[in-house]
């Protein structure tokens, strides 16, 4: 039998298949490669998007890959802030300390009793020995974290120190701000203080229990991707502490 004199192009899908094949081989390794920018990745996959051939395949491979190693960086996360959650309860602090899941990392929520006297911006040693913790568990995936001052809506003495209940939360917010970065070893422009003063009550300012509710300091600890939805609602105040790992 001879040979056909015309040339077949068969070999060419075959060809590009293995090539193509190759190519997410790679991808895959830099996938599993520590400290993948995930956006460089993404804008790598578009110049090939648009075609046909096993890349658009490839493509929910990939995808799913960098699911899964979202998920695993949650565990690895929830794992480390398991460790303050363990230290408040054997100190059994729990009724003064929240700490719970919001869409781009944690928040924590520390009362007025355990870190500032009334009227007072300098932080007590069992505020201190918390912060200690707290800072201890950054780390350099960690964008911002914002402390915010709360206050309750009682006027201030006028021999007070401070003038109105949002100078006094500035001063306990910038308290933190400062305690917790000279032990952190974030960079200093990835920390943030802010007073919202009487005006963000999370309970009512007309009887005790609700005073010294809203008497709080937050703190709002930032990643750098939202690997956290929150899927129920956040308690209120009068159903007690909040503990994310129970």
């Amino acid at each position: 039998m001879g040979r056909s004199k015309k040339n077949s192009g068969n070999w060419l899908m075959t060809y590009s298949d293995m090539v193509t094949l190759l190519l997410v081989f790679f991808v895959v390794l830099y996938m599993l490669t520590p400290g993948v920018d995930m956006d460089t990745l993404q804008q790598f996959l578009r110049r090939f998007q648009g075609g046909m051939g096993v890349l658009q395949q490839q493509q929910t491979v990939i995808d799913r890959l960098s699911l899964d190693r979202k998920d695993e960086l949650k565990e690895q996360r929830l794992e480390r802030w398991q460790a303050l959650v363990d230290f408040i309860e054997d100190r059994q602090l729990d009724e003064f300390f929240e700490i719970d899941l919001i869409p781009e990392g944690i928040r924590i929520t520390l009362s007025e009793s355990v870190t500032f006297n009334s009227g007072s911006s300098d932080l007590l040693p069992q505020a201190q020995n918390i912060l200690t913790e707290i800072a201890e568990l950054f780390s350099d995936d960690i964008y911002e974290t914002e402390v915010q001052g709360h206050t309750d809506d009682v006027p201030l003495r006028e021999s007070a120190y401070y003038r109105t209940n949002w100078d006094l939360g500035a001063a306990r917010a910038i308290s933190v701000v400062r305690f917790i970065k000279n032990i952190s070893e974030l960079p200093p422009e990835r920390f943030k203080a802010s007073s919202y003063g009487e005006y963000r009550p999370i309970a009512t300012n007309d009887t005790p229990i609700g005073r010294r509710a809203n008497r709080r300091v937050e703190i709002y600890v930032r990643y750098d991707d939202q690997f956290i939805d929150l899927s129920e609602p956040p308690l209120s105040v009068q159903e007690g502490p909040v503990s994310i790992f129970q």
